[in-house]
């Protein structure tokens, strides 16, 4: 391999290097957007209650005798015991 070849391979190494670099520059702050994106989201849904609120919701449906009575009966009513939506 000659000067030139040794020179273009050098332009093409030194190219893809830097495209690499650009590549990773953006993604690492891209995720630090959205890291921070969801901090705040987060923040907010505490500071309101809402969310705190919501599990308790979920909890009460979940710990009801009738809910789990009607899902006992749906697993006889389907044959094999699946759910007819899964």
């Amino acid at each position: 391999m000659g000067l030139w070849g040794f020179l273009a391979v050098a332009v093409i190494f030194g190219c893809l290097l830097e495209a690499y670099r650009v590549y990773a520059k953006s993604k690492s702050r891209t995720s630090k957007a959205d890291v921070e994106r969801l901090e705040a989201r987060l923040a907010g849904l505490e500071s309101s209650g809402n969310l705190e609120e919501r599990v308790r919701a979920l909890e009460a449906i979940v710990t009801d005798p009738k809910f789990q009575l009607d899902r006992e009966i749906s697993k006889l009513e389907t044959p094999g015991g699946k759910s007819a939506s899964g």
